[in-house]
């Protein structure tokens, strides 16, 4: 395998002999594999707790962009709801808190701190089956199952390269709640999470061998917005909302160590977040009877949009 490595959103460089700055052959200060990962670990506590606290937050008044629907409940106490939704969505991320580490014939040769940078154009299609159940005339709580698959290319090493998962599985779940309504107007929020592992192979033409590349990907959105009846059979909605990322990218991949001749494989991990975690959201609802309806929505951060449909049959 040739030495064909880039430093991580720069340019052509030779990364055994260490990460080096955009102005020159400058190395970078080196820090252990130990303190990499224990500063890794302590920032991974810190968001989970994060998150689980917005959750339940959400959880007592209420994984790419997801739909959304009507920011409000929209089944009766006892009544079920089933549907499909789709989603394709693209953003940028933020890859933080870089660690690389190499091994020479399967033995630890060297470690280091990765360069932060940003993934541009990270696009996902989700496509779900959920299920539904009214908790409370104002509450609904449900519950997402299906595929997933994410593109990007030529973000991470600069060399043409590409990455296509394959379609994986996303699972998701989330509660909306209704606060007010009178006549044609509701007012509500909504808080829903998904989770999905990206793993799939990055190319280059010109690369005799690819990269091993996994992603994994926990998102939250929390809205709050109001839905208005126009007609019997149409309502839009819509309203601000929270994206919330968290996740690791993981790249690896080997070649022949031009000094000694053995295999050298390099294996680099960053912590992921989105670019900016507040955006909008607007969407229409069309009845098509009394108890199916299709939603289509747009969802704009100042990082990442996405276009949403969606079919849901109550009983």
């Amino acid at each position: 395998m040739q030495t064909r490595k880039t430093m991580p959103g720069l340019g052509i460089c030779d990364c055994r002999s260490g990460l080096r700055s955009r102005f020159g052959g400058v190395r970078l200060p080196i820090l252990s594999a130990r303190r990499m990962a224990d500063e890794n670990l302590k920032s991974k506590i810190a968001n989970s707790i994060f998150i689980l606290v917005l959750f339940g937050l959400g959880s007592s008044t209420s994984l790419a962009l997801d739909l959304m629907g009507p920011p409000a409940s929209g089944v009766k106490q006892g009544q079920f709801h089933i549907g499909a939704d789709f989603s394709f969505s693209q953003m940028d991320l933020e890859l933080k808190d870089g660690l690389w580490v190499e091994y020479l014939d399967g033995v630890f040769s060297d470690a280091g701190g990765a360069t932060s940078f940003t993934l541009k154009d990270f696009e996902a299609d989700r496509l779900y089956a959920n299920l539904g159940y009214g908790i409370a005339d104002n509450w609904d709580v449900f519950v997402r199952l299906g595929g997933a698959d994410a593109q990007f290319g030529d973000s991470i090493w600069q060399d043409h390269e590409s990455f296509d998962s394959g379609t994986e599985i996303a699972i998701g779940g989330g509660i909306k709640a209704t606060f007010y309504e009178e006549g044609n107007l509701k007012l509500g929020a909504l808080i829903q999470a998904s989770w999905v592992q990206f793993d799939g192979q990055l190319k280059a033409p010109h690369w005799t061998a690819a990269d091993s590349v996994e992603i994994d990907i926990t998102q939250i959105q929390i809205a709050v917005g109001a839905t208005c009846r126009l007609t019997d059979q149409l309502s839009i909605y819509g309203g601000p909302f929270l994206h919330l990322v968290d996740g690791d990218l993981d790249d690896e991949y080997s070649e022949i160590d031009e000094g000694t001749g053995g295999l050298l494989t390099s294996h680099y991990s960053w912590s992921v977040q989105e670019d900016s975690i507040l955006g909008a959201y607007v969407g229409a609802q069309v009845d098509l009877t009394e108890n199916c309806s299709v939603n289509i929505e747009c969802q704009l951060t100042s990082a990442a949009e996405a276009i949403a449909v969606g079919l849901l049959w109550r009983f």
